[in-house]
């Protein structure tokens, strides 16, 4: 079950415009994957206590979504492509 904290760090960054959700991303976030769909480039970050999926139009290259979440169900996609060691803090 998440944390008080981690659901209103999501509830806050999904209350952001679109441009303010980019730029959280794009400031604070760890890129973990980027992958391919017909059209799209997918890439996957972790940004303080959630995960966000970025979808860019390859043709355009304007991202066209911002997906954030914090099921680690969702991750299963990328579940053999990532190393969350990148994670962990020392």
């Amino acid at each position: 079950m998440k944390s008080e904290r981690e659901k209103k760090g999501l509830a806050h960054f999904r209350g952001l415009t679109f441009q303010e959700q980019l730029n959280i991303v794009w400031q604070t976030g760890i890129l973990l994957d980027t992958k391919r769909l017909p059209g799209f480039w997918l890439h996957l970050y972790a940004v303080n206590s959630f995960f966000v999926e970025m979808w860019i139009c390859q043709r355009w290259l304007d991202v066209t979504l911002v997906r954030g979440f914090l099921d680690t169900e969702e991750l299963k996609p990328y579940i053999d492509r990532i190393s969350l060691d990148s994670l962990l803090i020392s």
